[in-house]
């Protein structure tokens, strides 16, 4: 997550959908109050050597706790906006008039795409969160919702809050356009979090009927706001 009080704009960073590559460059337009959230050790040594800034202004301040807020400080330790916390949170963290002036964007991508990559990076990714003998149905059945369905990170009560909506499928023109659109310089994308999928066959070859059903289901407020559809190579 990216928060620039310099250009006034929110980047909520969705799973799997060039996130990381868009933090990074937008890491290069913020100021010393704007708000950076951590990645992974290895995308910040990348971050570090394009000369962008790093993690800064992301623990939350105490005036902002409740009393749940408390419970997570005596379980995790001090509290921090992290890179995928949803708008819902993200809320109570961050000033409400900054919050709904600044211009809110996010990536949206084909959810049944996303999930297999989301699959092949959380059996063979750094987390290793999950065994990498576990089966693509095992996992979009059994891991956190929010692992696969976007949406929850830019809905609030089933209404998005999103202002501009860039897609994975045409990331390099909406890239282009967004950035114009808020004032900022043209900047090529890093390439950070790749070499995690091996199989490179196409997404739904990895799918049966049954989970092409239940991504459908898990994920029709993206399905069928954005038109995506299962592009069956199957046959």
């Amino acid at each position: 997550m990216i928060l620039s009080h310099e250009h006034r704009f929110i980047f909520l960073k969705t799973r799997k959908t060039a996130g990381t590559s868009i933090e990074i460059a937008l890491s290069k337009f913020c100021g010393d109050k704007d708000i950076i959230t951590r990645i992974t050790k290895q995308d910040e040594v990348l971050r570090s050597q394009l000369g962008f800034r790093g993690p800064q202004n992301f623990l939350v301040r105490a005036s902002k706790y409740d009393i749940l807020d408390i419970l997570r400080i005596v379980r995790d330790g001090r509290l921090r906006i992290n890179n995928h916390d949803p708008a819902s949170l993200l809320t109570k963290y961050i000033n409400k008039e900054n919050f709904e002036e600044y211009h809110k964007f996010t990536v949206v991508r084909n959810p049944w795409d996303m999930a297999v990559s989301m699959y092949y990076w959380q059996v063979n990714g750094p987390s290793k969160q999950f065994s990498n003998t576990m089966s693509f149905k095992d996992f979009i059945n059994y891991c956190p919702r929010e692992l696969l369905d976007n949406s929850l990170i830019y809905l609030i009560d089933g209404e998005s809050i999103i202002d501009t909506f860039i897609k994975f499928e045409n990331l390099a023109n909406d890239w282009k356009a967004l950035v114009n659109l808020i004032g900022l310089e043209e900047l090529e994308l890093p390439r950070a979090k790749s070499g995690t999928r091996k199989d490179k066959r196409h997404y739904s070859m990895i799918y049966d009927d049954d989970d092409v059903e239940f991504i459908r289901s898990l994920c029709s407020w993206e399905i069928e706001n954005f038109g995506y559809e299962f592009d069956d190579k199957r046959v």
